[in-house]
């Protein structure tokens, strides 16, 4: 009997399968590539891991507690100054320490939302500072302190503060709901976290981590690290983030690709070189129109997990006072836009300037509907701003952020109906609040 020897065999594998003998020398030439690339990076000290972690309450932060008071800054991209804010010791902005907002004789109502609740203004040019200042002018000792972050959902924004409202025993909260884009944010995953379905109801997940590396990541290699960096530099890792995001959105409405692939390119076309901020337009309304073009059935389960936040909301604050409080974007206050540059660039698109305006009508008195049915004290804004749309400017042409003047006219509404509720708080000699 001939016997093939072990060395025989291989032979003639490797002849028959030459590909795969290819593809085995170059995993072997990179590993040993990568191996020395390592030894090179940590030999010369360079690429050591840096990270950017995520908050795992609220994905992230706009203040952490620094236990003290401290004048925060920020920059005003349309007047490129400087502004300066107090924020205490926890880090919410007032400049009422900790000590006072805990204290029986002070009342206190925490305000939240997103970008549009964390203005770079001074606090008393913001809605929240107005309001406290109405407040106080009906006769409230009350002190009304923010804690809001750009891109915040309305979940994000009442997680942000659950914590100060039970440590300062607090008597209101009021959520800023952004009707141009916080719609579609319920939705969204990326680094947030979010409501999943349970049953016929829902609960809420923890964040995803996508681009924020997730807390207590510890990397060992260089080179990953290395990579990680350059992913983040190119925007690789936020193209693969929304990819991943929209696929499973696509895939839950039934749709395919080519829809995540019209999306994408309708957010391309979405830009303007002609304003300060080239995506402002994207950002404050076209992102949720286009979503809810692309992906139909997105709409309808926005605005039931705003039932459900709501409804959680009160059930987990059954002493409070709650009001919603939204903030309408400049598309819908003003209905007949003359803005050039936003009516440029829905030449573009496959929604226009009509459509936004009834879909974000339509869901700004859907959320009317909710909050009452939730027993929240709803705050009817939009008249107002509207009112006076033609008189003064009411959001800037950079980023299309609302002005002092739109703060405000919505703390002063937002005054009007509180400041009776808490007066007869203060007349019963409790602070326990009363529906």
């Amino acid at each position: 009997m001939t016997q093939t020897s072990t060395g025989d065999t291989s032979n003639r594998w490797a002849a028959r399968h030459p590909w795969l003998a290819n593809i085995s020398l170059l995993l072997v030439a990179s590993t040993v590539v990568v191996l020395c690339l390592e030894v090179l990076l940590r030999v010369t000290g360079l690429f050591s891991p840096t990270y950017d972690y995520g908050d795992p309450e609220v994905g992230w932060r706009s203040a952490y507690p620094s236990g003290r008071l401290v004048t925060d800054k920020c920059l005003d991209l349309v007047t490129q100054r400087i502004v300066e804010f107090a924020r205490n010791e926890d880090g919410v902005r007032t400049s009422v320490p900790s000590a006072a907002l805990k204290a029986d004789t002070m009342y206190s109502v925490a305000v939240s939302g997103d970008s549009h609740t964390d203005l770079c203004a001074p606090n008393d040019r913001i809605h929240f500072g107005y309001l406290e200042r109405d407040l106080r002018r009906a006769g409230v000792p009350v002190t009304v302190y923010s804690y809001g972050a750009g891109k915040y959902s309305p979940l994000q924004a009442y997680l942000a503060v659950k914590s100060s409202m039970a440590k300062y025993d607090s008597d209101a909260f009021v959520l800023n709901l952004y009707t141009g884009n916080d719609f579609m944010d319920l939705l969204r995953v990326d680094d947030r976290p979010h409501l999943v379905a349970a049953g016929d109801s829902y609960r809420i997940a923890a964040p995803v981590w996508f681009q924020q590396d997730p807390p207590g990541l510890q990397r060992t290699s260089r080179v990953m690290a290395l990579m990680a960096m350059l992913a983040d530099i190119t925007g690789l890792s936020r193209v693969a983030v929304r990819v991943a995001y929209l696929r499973d959105a696509a895939a839950q409405q039934g749709k395919g690709m080519s829809e995540v692939i019209g999306y994408m390119r309708d957010l391309q076309k979405s830009g303007s070189a002609s304003v300060g901020y080239s995506q402002a337009f994207t950002a404050q309304m076209l992102n949720q129109q286009l979503f809810f073009h692309r992906f139909g059935g997105s709409r309808d389960e926005s605005l039931r997990r705003l039932a459900f936040l709501l409804a959680h909301i009160r059930r987990e604050q059954p002493g409070k006072i709650l009001m919603l409080s939204p903030i309408p974007s400049f598309q819908l206050v003003h209905r007949e836009s003359s803005d050039t540059a936003l009516n440029t660039v829905l030449t573009r698109l496959p929604v226009t300037y009509d459509h936004g305006v009834r879909e974000e009508q339509q869901l700004y008195d859907a959320s009317k509907q909710l909050a009452e049915e939730a027993g929240w004290v709803f705050v009817d804004n939009l008249p107002v701003l509207r009112a006076l749309s033609d008189s003064v400017p009411l959001y800037n042409t950079f980023d299309y952020h609302i002005e002092p003047v739109a703060s405000e006219v919505i703390g002063r509404r937002e005054a009007e109906l509180l400041a009776p509720l808490l007066q007869r708080v203060a007349a019963r000699g409790s602070r326990a609040t009363v529906r």
